[in-house]
């Protein structure tokens, strides 16, 4: 079977094709199938320079740095001649926009009698331990002056044969207004960070972007709920020509009137586009 679309374009049974880069169609019999593409949330981080960018010929947003030369590593953002710590033995730097990383520098140690060097498991640089007796501890056997962690909040150390552990002690914590209390993975002790935003029942973090509707854009900021609406230009069609809204998009378009083709229902996330009698018919008569 064939049909014929918007352009008088002749269309085989199962074909499949992409009018734009939003969405693929296919043609089943006399019905015009189109799905609209799926876009994610790129999470964009705007306090460190990222903005929203769609590339040439494609439809969904990404993140790209809004300065020259900054650079991405391991999910994050640095700017240009700023140093961080890959890992306890890993240092690393950005410049122009390329990223160094070089194994973390010791500073020299020099063990007095009655000590060995050495290097605790999670530690890089390797420390003077005396050779005192050993601790037994949970099943484990840990040498004297060698340190571990019982939880993110409290540690052990073993003194010549015997363990002794410590509960770390967070100091008081008084936040702003735009601020909440919270403990970030790894640390302790709560911290202050920037309030997420709840809107209609759903929870954002700061920085996190959404769709509120076709037209309108929002980023929460501080617990504040930023949004943006898009302004639509007046649109003036030919006297050939009507006015449609297409399903996702804000501003109205333009089409033709001759062989144009009804949205007949929606069923989930698929346009159904049924091919009208009178549509063949006007096909005809232009022939």
């Amino acid at each position: 079977l064939f049909i014929y679309d918007q352009a008088y374009v002749c269309l085989q049974n199962n074909t499949i094709w992409k009018p734009d880069s939003c969405q693929e169609c296919r043609c089943h019999r006399d019905i015009l199938i189109c799905e609209p593409a799926v876009c994610k949330n790129p999470r964009c981080d705007f306090q460190k320079g990222e903005v929203l960018r769609i590339a040439p010929n494609t439809c969904c947003p990404e993140c790209a740095s809004g300065t020259e030369g900054v650079c991405q590593h391991e999910g994050q953002t640095h700017a240009p001649g700023t140093g961080w710590a890959s890992s306890e033995c890993m240092a690393c730097s950005c410049a122009a926009g390329k990223v160094s990383c070089t194994p973390k520098s010791c500073p020299p140690l020099s063990c007095g009698r009655g000590e060995l060097e050495y290097v605790a498991q999670g530690e890089c640089c390797p420390k003077c331990v005396s050779t005192g007796e050993s601790c037994s501890f949970d099943g484990q056997m840990f040498r004297d002056g060698e340190e571990w962690h019982l939880s993110r909040c409290s540690k052990c150390v073993c003194r010549n044969g015997a363990t002794q552990c410590f509960t770390a002690e967070c100091q008081p914590v008084l936040c702003s207004q735009d601020e909440a209390m919270a403990v970030s993975p790894g640390k302790c002790c709560p911290e202050c960070v920037p309030k997420p935003c709840s809107v209609s029942g759903k929870v954002y973090e700061h920085g996190e972007q959404w769709k509120k509707n076709s037209c309108t854009a929002c980023v929460c900021d501080r617990g504040e709920a930023k949004c943006l609406k898009q302004d639509c230009a007046p649109r003036t069609c030919e006297k050939d020509q009507n006015k449609v809204q297409r399903p996702g998009k804000c501003c109205e378009e333009c089409v033709s009137s001759k062989g144009s083709c009804f949205y007949v229902g929606l069923i989930g996330p698929i346009y159904l586009l049924y091919i009208k009698k009178r549509c063949l018919d006007q096909h005809s008569s232009t022939r």
